[in-house]
């Protein structure tokens, strides 16, 4: 079915309208082949023919109709069972020949061969993939010498031609011998000469296909070039024989029987050739269990990474390419607004089936992931065509999913990385703020303060007044430190003014414990590391003196270039969780937002040590 949008392009679940009906129709068609079969095989043996003619007639022509009944089931895209089948009933039409019965042995002779017609046919049409105007024209020509080889026997032979024992040709109109004779003699040439051309065109054709059309049909087209090699010894031999008198090799018995039947036998290669092909297509299947476990395992990449695998390492396009047999294969994916990239990720055209390149699409019509462009061969094996389809159109999606789920992951994260940068601002603005706002504010109402004092004193004030101006210093000295911690907590100055080595610095000398600093810092860092490296450390340390009953604490600082390493370790009590409590989990948050990690190691009684990585730009 091809897409609206993409001339040619055909989806690999595409079978005819209606295949129940096809295969329901064949059948039909093969019971009532196989009940002329046996109708004839009935007045054969009645007749007096041998058990092992019986025998060979009968398996002869069933394999043309098992043959015939698997392609409709399983190949219901091409024409191919119903044609097995027309040979298996053409088969029996022949056998009428010998029969010696009146009616029946004239038209089972006129008839006779025509089973070669219908395989020349099916030879070019698979070949081919639909022939041409150049097969079509061969096989006219064929159908017409064999019609005219049949006219002949029909109107002009004289029944005793047929050998002693034949009753009268009741169709014979004119009983002209000679006449008989010559279009006996010309259409039987002709016809030899049409089947080799029928064999030469098929290998010519297979000839010119590329790797996987040769691998597909090479067993079909060598059963079809000796059938017709076959065929066309027959024709000769039936045009010398009329001729001469005398055989085209006359061999003596009983190796002339096995050899006349070898040449009956070479027919019949054609439609084991098929099964055999239909057969090891359904068993090529099989490798796409393992193909599918190791695509099963793709992070989105494309990429087949599973160990042990049969696929380990390759990509997409790689994988079908092995398991299709098509080194030509190309695949390419579907993009938004209607753009299709190729394996390498670079814009191509949309594709398209040109000549023997035939494109398979992976997807809807409508919604197509992605396409393959291959060797048109490949609708021989539709099963493994469609079952590769299957497979990679999961992985198309699965990969789509991954880059979908990915850009959203990237924007997560550059999201919480534009909040925390903004929160870092904001810290500095109050900062600020409380520094030269309402801290500003205190410093003058204390130097207000002790000008009262000083008003106070002179002026002989009650001493009361004194106390309480004193009092009111005090409250207001104990309001500036605290304000000033309060700032230090929001954005320390030191850290902006003086760099991440000075305020971890600060926070070791504040401690309540001895704690060891080693610094490894020569250079200024973004604002957002500082102040996450700072609060970090602080954090660590605040827990240290809390909770931890430790005696000593260490704080190492490395930059590494790429990144910042912290480590905060004590000897304490251990029993840190980041889960009980909101500091380091929230810069565990932090952190996560930088693209960094906080790792928190409990010793049990042995210390505790926090450590981090904060990623540098």
């Amino acid at each position: 079915m091809a897409h609206p949008g993409f001339p040619g392009c055909a989806a690999a679940t595409d079978v005819p309208a209606s295949p129940e009906m096809s295969r329901r129709a064949a059948s039909v068609a093969t019971a009532g082949v196989t009940l002329f079969a046996f109708a004839t095989l009935v007045l054969h043996g009645a007749s007096g023919a041998p058990t092992s003619f019986l025998f060979a007639e009968a398996v002869t022509g069933m394999t043309f109709v098992v043959a015939g009944l698997v392609a409709a089931w399983y190949r219901p895209t091409i024409p191919a069972g119903p044609i097995l089948l027309a040979c298996g009933a053409l088969w029996y039409v022949g056998g009428y020949a010998p029969i010696g019965r009146p009616v029946l042995a004239e038209l089972g002779f006129a008839f006779e061969g025509y089973y070669d017609l219908a395989l020349g046919f099916l030879l070019l049409l698979l070949t081919a993939l639909g022939g041409g105007l150049r097969s079509l024209s061969l096989i006219a020509a064929l159908a017409a010498v064999m019609a005219a080889r049949t006219v002949g026997r029909l109107l002009f032979l004289d029944p005793p031609a047929l050998g002693p024992g034949y009753p009268p040709n009741p169709f014979a109109l004119f009983a002209d011998q000679p006449t008989a004779d010559g279009l006996e003699v010309l259409s039987n040439l002709a016809m030899a000469v049409l089947f080799i051309l029928v064999g030469a065109v098929g290998v010519r054709r297979l000839m010119a296909d590329g790797v996987v059309a040769r691998r597909a049909r090479r067993p079909i087209i060598a059963a079809g070039v000796l059938a017709m090699g076959g065929a066309a010894f027959r024709a000769a031999e039936y045009a010398w024989a009329t001729a001469t008198g005398t055989l085209l090799v006359d061999l003596p018995d009983p190796a002339h029987e096995v050899f006349q039947w070898s040449l009956f036998v070479l027919r019949t290669l054609v439609p084991i050739a098929f099964v055999a092909g239909v057969l090891r297509t359904r068993g090529e299947a099989g490798v796409l269990a393992p193909l599918a476990a190791s695509l099963g395992t793709t992070a989105g990449s494309g990429d087949v990474p599973t160990e042990g695998s049969a696929f380990r390492g390759m990509s997409l396009g790689d994988a079908a390419r092995r398991v299709l047999g098509d080194p030509s294969l190309v695949l390419v994916r579907a993009r938004q607004a209607g753009t299709w990239v190729s394996e390498a990720g670079l814009p191509v055209d949309p594709p398209r089936t040109v000549g023997d390149r035939w494109t398979t699409l992976i997807g809807t019509p409508d919604t197509p992931v992605g396409a393959f462009v291959h060797d048109r061969a490949l609708l021989d094996h539709p099963e493994l065509l469609e079952g590769v389809v299957a497979v990679v159109r999961l992985a198309l999606e699965n990969e789509r999913l991954d880059a979908a789920l990915q850009a959203q992951l990237d924007e997560v994260v550059a999201s919480r990385a534009r909040i925390v940068a903004a929160t870092e601002e904001e810290r500095r603005r109050l900062e600020r703020d409380l520094h030269d706002g309402a801290q500003q504010r205190l410093v003058v109402a204390m130097l207000a303060l002790q000008e009262a004092r000083s008003l106070a004193a002179a002026s002989e004030a009650p001493p009361d007044l004194a106390v309480r101006l004193d009092a009111l210093a005090e409250e207001l000295t104990a309001a500036t430190r605290e304000l000033r911690e309060l700032a230090r907590g929001i954005h320390p100055a030191i850290l902006e003014h003086e760099g991440l080595g000075a305020a971890i610095t600060g926070l070791a000398r504040r401690a309540s414990i001895p704690v060891e600093v080693r610094l490894d810092i020569e250079r200024r860092l973004p604002p957002v590391v500082e102040s996450t490296a700072y609060f970090t450390v602080a954090e660590a340390l605040t827990n240290t003196q809390r909770y931890a009953g430790a005696s000593h604490a260490m704080v190492h600082v490395a930059d590494t270039g790429h990144g910042l390493e912290i480590e905060v370790t004590d000897d304490g009590i251990g029993g840190a969780d980041p889960g009980r409590g909101t500091g380091l989990r929230g810069l565990g948050d932090r952190m996560h937002a930088l693209g960094g990690e906080l790792q928190v190691r409990d010793g049990h009684d042995h210390g505790t040590t926090v450590s981090a990585r904060i990623p540098i730009a």
